[in-house]
């Protein structure tokens, strides 16, 4: 059944002695029976209590969690610190400001598969008519997941854009959402997670370095080590294919002689100036 008014799923049914039952439209407001038309139902008995109308959604881009999470999340995340402590705890825990790995993997997997739910399950769909701004038909009902974003954005030198072609959706609003919300955790409460935080690796062979101005085709392993060694201090960092994607071959090269010449690693200051400026 849908609200004969603005046409929104799942109204819910007015409790009553009525033997045709009438039903309240959660997102606008109307009250109608089956079949009636909006506009047709005749008014509340004087004295009873008046039907509230739908709060409007609050603003969230002021939360601090709305740099990390679309504005829809953010007030579920909230709804579900509102919620009563079923644990047994005395107090429920306060949610967290700037969110490890573990808690806003958990978010985001707990808030996708709400998403998911809400085109088969009323009350899915009944949580997500009060948090999110767009309607649930039109929100996609799989996006890539937290681990996977984050890996794309490994890979790419933290770079949006390519990210998002890595996870083939490029031209998906949502996917741009979603890796930009992670690239700024990553910049930011999520930075020891980054391959810049790694622990440094030893110095690379020259030899092996050099090599790798000539070469051509697949790295074997000791040259992907020094690869990643000379241009950004670490054992592993983002993926090759990603590098030459983000600074092209010549860039590559240039930054592999400043290393041989003096130690430099003008690539992987660019990436964490990039970062530091999100």
């Amino acid at each position: 059944m849908t609200c004969v008014q603005c046409g929104h799923p799942h109204p819910a049914l007015i409790a009553g002695l009525s033997r045709r039952p009438r039903y309240s439209c959660r997102v606008c407001g109307a009250v109608f029976r089956p079949g009636s038309l909006p506009g047709t139902e005749p008014p509340a008995p004087a004295g009873s209590a008046p039907l509230l109308e739908p709060e409007p959604l609050a603003p969230a881009d002021e939360d601090p969690l709305a740099v990390f999470m679309p504005e829809r999340m953010v007030r579920w995340v909230r709804e579900q610190g509102r919620a009563p402590d079923t644990s047994g705890a005395a107090d429920a825990p306060d949610i967290p400001g700037a969110p490890d790995r573990a808690t806003l993997a958990r978010w985001y997997k707990e808030w996708d598969a709400l998403v998911a739910a809400a085109r088969s399950d009323p009350e899915a769909r009944a949580t997500l008519g009060r948090v999110s701004e767009i309607p649930a038909d039109r929100l996609p009902a799989k996006l890539p997941a937290f681990a996977k974003v984050c890996a794309a954005l490994h890979a790419t030198c933290y770079d949006a854009r390519l990210a998002g072609e890595r996870l083939g959706g490029e031209d998906d609003p949502f996917v741009t959402e979603r890796v930009g919300h992670l690239r700024r955790w990553l910049a930011t409460a999520g930075r020891a997670t980054t391959w810049l935080e790694a622990p440094p690796a030893p110095p690379p062979e020259p030899e092996t370095v050099r090599s790798l101005l000539t070469m051509e085709g697949s790295f074997t392993r000791e040259q992907a080590a020094a690869f990643f060694a000379a241009l950004f201090g670490v054992d592993k960092g983002p993926s090759i294919p990603g590098v030459r994607a983000r600074f092209g071959d010549e860039r590559v090269h240039e930054a592999l002689r400043s290393y041989l010449e003096s130690g430099a690693r003008p690539l992987r200051e660019t990436v964490a100036a990039e970062l530091d400026a999100t």
